[in-house]
């Protein structure tokens, strides 16, 4: 079945999120299909690092507008 993403693949942030999905299926994902929890927490982790957000354990929750 083909991606059908709800969103836009060609923004920055639409190409993010991309870029996770695509280093998830490429780095993480094991030959029957599965993702292990622990190292999907590490992507995501260093991936909110990547876009700036503090993941520290005494960090706030973003605002939203």
């Amino acid at each position: 079945m083909p991606h059908r993403p709800t969103f836009d693949t060609t923004s920055p942030e639409g190409a993010e999120i991309v870029d996770l999905f695509n280093g998830i299926k490429t780095n993480i994902e094991d030959d029957e299909g599965g993702w292990n929890g622990a190292d999907i927490v590490d992507a995501l982790c260093e991936w909110f690092t990547d876009l700036g957000i503090d993941v520290s354990q005494t960090s706030k929750p973003i605002p939203t507008a």
